[in-house]
């Protein structure tokens, strides 16, 4: 493998700053306008980013005559060997992208001459091809998807990998095979055994769901926000902090490997920048969480306040907050858990209540005469003050 090459999809194209850490190719994504023709649906600037570097020239700049194309939560677990030919590209054997006779009349209205065995179980991602096989695949990967996005009957069938639908039936109408591989990624939850995947030759492991236990080292069900929890998803507005703290006992090998793979990487990228989110711990805030236990918590039950000189914020029993903008959820945040809030909670004499709402996580301590409370938020550090109305 040569490189590594970022295909960057931003607002008119602009560089996003980390083109320093990585070489970098920016084209433009879709406007709000552009997508919103088709729901919204963002991947589609994956095959619309892909057209883009083929027409600018990305293909030329490469030494190489294949690529690997990954997704930002793909981790290598081993060297990758070139597993295509010029004629042949290597991707993952998906088990919800299987193609059925029932397919065959969508098949019939945007790839007529294709039938459904034709259609391989993969999609753009990972991907081993040629270049020029690549070249020849994206302008037709584009179209079909956004083709399948207009259509309700397609839109409803393919759902949300319907542009990995659009990957692969343009791949069948082309001709393009693939030698699909079962050992090419690894993907799952707080069971992934990093042994396992390795001692069967895997080359990925995709972080693509949350890795969820309690302190006690109990795995949480899907959807669960765990009491210690690995989850990319925690990190759309701040970078993960560095050394983040090791999963409890009992938790699965995979789930210690991944999380000494993110703290190699943040620890070694020196212009890292120092962030307020928080680490493996603290992400569990639910509807009334500790407030049985928390005089503090029964004290602030049933009261009013104002949020920033907004009236209409309300603890309500049971932990829900009623805010201007929504509602949202309020509980005693847990003690001992370090939430990278520079203190913020440490210094509070009664402890802290958590105050989430609108896709965001407060910490608040009061004043002891509880007329007034400061927030801050996690992630960004913003402070907001608030004043007893009721």
């Amino acid at each position: 493998m040569g490189g590594f090459t970022r295909l960057v999809a931003s607002e008119g194209g602009k560089p996003d700053g980390l083109e320093a850490e990585m070489p970098s190719f920016f084209v433009r994504q879709y406007t709000t306008a552009e997508i919103a023709r088709y729901g919204h649906f963002g991947v589609l600037n994956r095959p619309f980013s892909v057209v883009q570097f083929a027409d600018r020239g990305g293909f030329e700049a490469l030494q190489e005559q294949f690529v690997y194309i990954a997704e930002t939560d793909h981790v290598l677990m081993r060297p990758l060997p070139n597993l295509a030919t010029l004629d042949k590209a290597a991707a993952f054997s998906f088990g919800y992208m299987h193609c059925g006779s029932s397919h065959q009349p969508l098949l019939d209205k945007f790839a007529p001459g294709v039938t459904y065995s034709d259609v391989q179980p993969v999609g753009p991602s990972p991907l081993v091809v040629s270049k020029p096989v690549l070249r020849r695949l994206a302008p037709l990967w584009l179209n079909l998807s956004l083709a399948l996005k207009l259509d309700p009957v397609a839109d409803r069938r393919f759902g949300w990998v319907l542009e990995m639908w659009g990957y692969s039936i343009a791949a069948a109408k082309l001709g393009v095979r693939h030698d699909v591989l079962s050992h090419f990624q690894v993907e799952g939850g707080a069971g992934i055994s990093a042994r396992s995947a390795m001692s069967r030759g895997v080359y990925i492991f995709h972080y693509t769901y949350g890795l969820e236990y309690t302190l006690a080292g109990r795995p949480q069900g899907s959807g669960t926000i765990g009491e210690w929890s690995l989850d990319k998803r925690h990190y759309g507005g701040a970078y993960p902090p560095r050394h983040m703290q090791p999963p409890p006992s009992g938790a699965s090998d995979g789930t210690a490997w991944l999380l000494e793979a993110w703290n190699e990487a943040s620890g070694n990228i020196s212009t890292w920048p120092e962030s307020l989110a928080m680490g493996t711990v603290g992400w569990r805030r639910v509807k009334g969480q500790g407030i049985d236990g928390s005089p503090l918590a029964s004290r602030v039950s049933g009261t009013e306040w104002s949020w920033a000189g907004i009236p209409g914020l309300a603890f309500r029993p049971g932990g829900e907050r009623k805010t201007p903008w929504g509602s949202g959820v309020w509980g005693a945040a847990p003690k001992g858990v370090d939430f990278h809030d520079k203190g913020f909670c440490a210094s509070a004499g009664e402890g802290c209540l958590f105050a989430d709402f609108g896709g965001a996580l407060h910490n608040v301590r009061f004043e002891a005469d509880l007329r007034r409370f400061d927030s801050f938020r996690l992630g960004d550090g913003t402070n907001v003050k608030g004043e007893r109305k009721a």
